[in-house]
């Protein structure tokens, strides 16, 4: 008696059909390949078209069981809009709303029916797989399956013929079993006897630059992240005080987190000579870890080491054991107070570590991200009242907000110093206060060298230098530090587009526009970037590109009938009666509400100088507002240049020459 086939569940949208339960993609009869999770957002998106889903709804529907980078949702949208051949501005499949998250704007047939018997189908890789094969996504992982395939006794998915209902007898299934169980076994002895050689000398110069990747959890359960990250950061953090050895920052090395990807082509986009990988296993209530230094250049081992066993009570200890042993590998005559900075720890309590980290990562994604951290910041001082990078972190979040002076962040800033006067994030947090709390720029430069005295490798020291350059009009030198913070942290979006800010403040608007694009294309939602482009094209005088900006970040949250009524005024009479209605819905806020820099922006897009001043004045009296400190080198305010009223403003924030 035949047994029916289980009733599968489709969707149908322009040429493609999403096979929700076996999680295939399909395009005229051919798979399409995706990873996993990009699969499972595509799911999510289509079940719901029309409908906006927020960012953290779609991370909490795809990574429900783990903590994860908010960058891995945007790689998988950008695979998504790859796969479905979307480019361009046209929104044809995947809408982004910038801050907020993502529509599916095609129209969407849900059709059931019967699976056809399992066929070999033709992907696009350089071999033919079963439906069941997990598709490889890039092509060094392709590169490195094919490599294997050619090694003699490797497991592979074999075709199935439709005509056998059993494709293995039990037999067949156990010996083939027991050879894996064989295989894994002498792999693990061959790895562990790999793994704990001694270090390997290789050329004749000392190692100048190291990226360390995100250590795996192979514990396989998401819980343990928090242990897999936290020696990480030690790592970072660790490496960073060695003198001469440039580091990059956590920012750009957790991109790659979760990915399988070749050590030289982390070299080439990070700019490094090496990269530390390793991973982590925890067994009940211990854990050890190995490391691997590996050439950058050619992929050699350049070191290897296996840590002791440690009690998870314990896992400072094994933090230390890490870096020491990673250190004598790269400086063997490292000095004693040097040695004794690196195994400095910043808290004893491993799930405020955690929790720190998680802060951390929300406060650079910047804008409404920032917020999240907060939580997450608090609870880790809660955990640990003495944990002054959480202090730092905590202070820099708040400095940022429109509402100036804080007492608060000063408050939280002086309490990180007084615990660690030593941290060169906290030095450089305390002149980001003075530069745009107090507009005290000689104090701020002092705390910025201290900060870069105590941590040559610290991006956010040479980033913010690179700001309060940048400010003071001194742009040669500014560009000089931001490229030395983007050195470091090269995957930093928002070093990325500040240096694109930079370029604006010079005048030099095709480089502004160019690095406000290369952040754009590590995460096409960063709004910073998408508001400098609004300036940028402005001082262009490309209006088409001004309205885009503007429906992303004035019109982000609304409807596509909304956003089309704003084309229709443009094509009716241009980008100036758009600027009127964004001026007027800015206006008609409340007074604790307006933002006078915004306003005052929009009075010199308009041309209005009389009222751009006025705004200016009110921006610098009362409650002061963060953005009135670029107002010398703002490249929006040229028409305003020889007016008395304005050199009083620029007078008045400390910065006249």
């Amino acid at each position: 008696m035949a047994i029916p086939r289980p009733i599968r569940h489709f969707y149908e949208f322009g040429d493609f059909r999403l096979d929700a339960d076996r999680h295939r993609l399909i395009r005229d009869g051919e798979v399409v390949p995706l990873p996993p999770k990009a699969i499972e957002a595509l799911i999510v998106l289509v079940q719901h078209p029309g409908k906006l889903l927020e960012r953290e709804e779609l991370m909490q529907a795809v990574w429900s069981d783990a903590f994860v980078e908010d960058a891995n949702l945007t790689v998988a949208i950008s695979q998504l809009r790859k796969a479905l051949g979307q480019t361009g501005e046209a929104l044809e499949y995947i809408e982004t709303i910038p801050r907020v998250g993502y529509r599916f704007v095609r129209d969407v047939r849900k059709v059931e029916g019967q699976p056809a018997p399992l066929i070999v189908e033709k992907h696009t890789r350089s071999r033919t797989v079963i439906e069941e094969e997990i598709v490889v996504d890039d092509k060094d992982e392709a590169r490195r399956a094919n490599e294997a395939a050619a090694i003699p006794g490797q497991f592979f998915a074999k075709p199935v013929s439709a005509k056998s209902p059993i494709a293995l007898s039990w037999k067949v299934e156990l010996v083939a079993a027991l050879g894996v169980v064989v295989l894994l076994t002498a792999s693990a002895l061959v790895l562990h006897r790999y793994l704990t050689t001694p270090k390997i000398e290789v050329g004749t110069g000392p190692i100048s630059s190291v990226a360390v990747l995100p250590l795996k959890n192979l514990t396989g359960d998401p819980e343990n992240e928090y242990l897999s990250d936290g020696l990480t950061e030690g790592l970072i953090n660790a490496l960073s005080k060695i003198e001469g050895l440039k580091v990059i920052s956590r920012g750009s090395v957790f991109a790659f987190k979760g990915r399988e990807i070749d050590p030289r082509d982390v070299g080439k986009r990070l700019g490094v000579t090496t990269v530390l990988e390793g991973s982590v296993l925890r067994d009940k209530d211990s854990a050890r870890a190995t490391l691997r230094l590996v050439s950058a250049e050619d992929g050699r081992v350049l070191w290897a080491g296996d840590s002791a066993e440690h009690s998870l009570g314990d896992v400072f200890a094994l933090q230390d054991e890490l870096a020491r042993g990673v250190t004598i590998s790269l400086r063997p005559k490292l000095g004693g107070s040097e040695a004794r900075q690196i195994v400095k720890r910043s808290t004893e309590n491993p799930e405020a570590y955690q929790l720190y980290l998680k802060g951390n990562y929300f406060w650079n994604k910047r804008g409404p991200e920032a917020a999240k951290s907060i939580e997450y910041l608090r609870k880790a001082i809660e955990l640990d009242p003495n944990s002054a990078q959480a202090y730092a972190v905590l202070a820099a979040v708040d400095a940022a907000t429109d509402s100036i002076p804080s007492p608060e962040a000063e408050a939280l800033i002086d309490k990180a110093l007084q615990l660690d006067d030593t941290l060169a994030e906290a030095h450089a947090t305390l002149a980001f206060i003075r530069m745009f709390h107090h507009w005290d720029w000689a104090f701020a430069e002092r705390e910025l060298d201290r900060a870069l005295e105590l941590n040559p490798n610290s991006a956010v020291g040479h980033h913010w230098k690179g700001v309060y350059l940048s400010i003071r009009g001194r742009l040669d030198e500014a560009k000089a530090e931001m490229h030395r913070a983007s050195e470091l942290d090269p995957l930093s979006l928002i070093i990325i587009a500040d240096i694109g800010q930079l370029h604006y403040f010079a005048h030099e608007y095709d480089q502004a526009v160019d690095y406000c694009n290369r952040a754009l294309a590590l995460d096409p939602d960063f709004w910073v970037a998408h508001e400098y482009l609004e300036d940028i094209y402005r001082a262009k005088g490309m209006d088409q590109e001004v309205l885009n900006e503007l429906l992303k970040i004035n019109y982000r949250a609304s409807t596509p009938e909304e956003k089309q009524r704003v084309r229709e005024v443009f094509a009716r009479g241009g980008i100036r009666p758009v600027f009127i209605q964004c001026l007027n819905s800015d206006l008609s806020r409340n007074d604790n509400e307006r933002n006078p820099v915004v306003i005052a922006k929009f009075y010199c897009r308009l041309g209005d100088n009389e009222h751009a001043l006025y705004w200016l004045e009110r921006a610098l009296t009362g409650q002061r507002v963060f953005w009135a400190a670029y107002i010398k080198v703002d490249p929006i305010y040229d028409p305003l240049h020889n007016d008395a009223r304005f050199r009083e403003v620029v007078n008045r924030l400390g910065l006249a020459t």
